[in-house]
């Protein structure tokens, strides 16, 4: 304030170089997020994980304020990585969150998610996966806009008012990702078992055969006038030798 009394107030050039450097900061951590979770990717074992289960949180004013990572994303660690790296940049950015910065760091997010979603299906379009270790890949793809992306959008929200809904709004970088899902699905769609009673008709012309025997009940039926067709000329013969 004393410098500010001879003309020497220089408080309005420090948001500028505020805002610098929590953008760069941020951009650096998102950074960081998105090369580990390549390398985790990259050198991740497609191999079934135990299922981590954690009891629900009461929600209250703690879970308002503080946002934990689902337990579900312990089954894939490449998320995992990568939502833990978003966790550290959210953590450094919440106590000096620059209102001017909003949509810039959305931006930044959004960015990173992307990312995220093209190395997916990069990974997908490069990689020759055996049929169980692609049930796995396609499982973390659908935690990966199921959990993952909510999550980050939660996250940044906890940072900015409304933030959330910037996030959410970009629901179009994951796409691709999602045609590659409802594609697996239709293929993995089993085949339509027949389970009439009728069979195939035979060569010889013959009707076909139901398991409930109706029709066994009717040819039974239908040979009956046959045999008394034959019975009768004996009756008639015996009548006349009497």
């Amino acid at each position: 304030m004393g410098l500010g009394w001879v003309g020497l107030d220089f408080r309005g050039l420090l948001p500028s170089l505020f805002e610098e450097a929590v953008l760069n900061l941020f951009s650096k951590n998102m950074s960081t997020a998105i090369e580990n979770f390549q390398l985790v990717l990259d050198s991740h074992r497609w191999v079934p994980l135990p299922v981590v289960g954690f009891p629900a949180n009461i929600v209250g004013e703690e879970s308002q304020e503080d946002v934990t990572p689902p337990s579900h994303l312990m089954e894939h660690p490449p998320l995992a990585v990568f939502v833990n790296g978003v966790s550290a940049a959210m953590n450094e950015l919440r106590p000096c969150a620059p209102l001017r910065l909003k949509h810039v760091l959305a931006q930044e997010l959004v960015k990173g998610l992307r990312a995220v979603s093209d190395s997916l299906l990069r990974y997908n379009a490069t990689r020759m996966l055996r049929e169980n270790e692609s049930g796995l890949f396609l499982s973390l793809c659908r935690a990966f806009i199921e959990v993952a992306f909510p999550h980050c959008a939660t996250c940044f929200g906890r940072c900015y008012p409304g933030g959330a809904a910037l996030i959410m709004e970009a629901k179009n970088l994951y796409e691709g990702v999602g045609r590659l899902l409802t594609i697996s699905s239709s293929r993995e769609l089993p085949k339509p078992i027949n389970n009439g009673v009728e069979k195939k008709v035979s060569e010889n012309g013959d009707q076909p055969v139901i398991e409930d025997g109706i029709n066994s009940v009717e040819e039974a039926e239908a040979s009956n006038p046959e045999d008394k067709e034959q019975t009768s000329p004996t009756l008639q013969n015996d009548e006349k030798v009497q």
